[in-house]
């Protein structure tokens, strides 16, 4: 089944990820678990997501036969967004590692992929987006988000950017992942990363330390930075201060 082919959807729920992941062996992959409002969205770390109206929350439920590396998916969906608002003419859109979609240097979107397990091997996996749309961003963040309605001073409907973002995420599927050209989706990837490789970056661990230091490397699961001193870490898990 394609990506979009089969979506349901709701005015309110909790969240799309939590009712993707409870109906799992309902839904077939492809599906897209859409809402117009999340009563308790959640990004990585368990964040709260601000999901009022007006924004796209949705989920697509990837049940693949073949590559099961959640990160795979998380690259396919930030493409697909960022893409889709460079065709709508939008400038300074970039991917700011590991699963935020940036204008400029404010968050329009976000990514959460979760893998579920059946022992020890991946049978499905999750990914959630939020997009800011025509939704009103809270006072307490209207540092750091921004909305496309805010960008392109219109109302936008949502049905034709869904439509619009599914179909890149099914293009980018079908085209990389089930061809096995995981190193192109990669490459594809970076080009429109927000920070590179020599970059000097602030990080943002999950303990509440900071680290400073220029990027010797990145993939889409790791972020490695060289330190004044020489020191090499290797970040899994943190957030790129702006």
């Amino acid at each position: 089944m394609m990506v979009g082919e089969n979506i349901v959807s709701f005015s309110e729920i909790d969240s799309t990820n939590r009712y993707a992941r409870d109906n799992l062996d309902r839904l077939p992959s492809g599906t897209v678990v859409w809402a117009l409002s999340q009563t308790s969205g959640y990004g990585r770390h368990q964040r709260i997501w601000y999901s009022d109206t007006g924004g796209l929350w949705f989920s697509i439920v990837f049940k693949p036969s073949l590559i099961r590396e959640p990160n795979e998916y998380t690259k396919v969906v930030s493409v697909a967004i960022a893409e889709t608002m460079i065709k709508m003419g939008l400038n300074s859109v970039g991917i700011k590692w590991p699963n935020d979609v940036l204008i400029g240097k404010r968050k329009v979107a976000g990514i959460l992929t979760e893998a579920i397990f059946l022992g020890a091997s991946v049978n499905a996996i999750v990914v959630g987006a939020g997009i800011n749309v025509n939704n009103e961003i809270p006072e307490e963040i209207g540092q750091i988000a921004i909305s496309l309605g805010m960008v392109m001073k219109k109302h936008i409907s949502l049905e034709v950017l869904l439509d619009r973002v599914l179909k890149r995420v099914e293009f980018l599927r079908k085209n990389y992942l089930i061809r096995g050209k995981n190193r192109y989706l990669t490459r594809r990837w970076k080009k429109y990363l927000a920070f590179a490789e020599k970059d000097e970056i602030t990080v943002s661990l999950p303990n509440g330390e900071k680290a400073t230091g220029i990027i010797s490397r990145i993939t889409p699961s790791s972020l490695c930075l060289e330190t004044e001193d020489g020191t090499i870490l290797e970040i899994n898990s943190g957030e790129i201060l702006l």
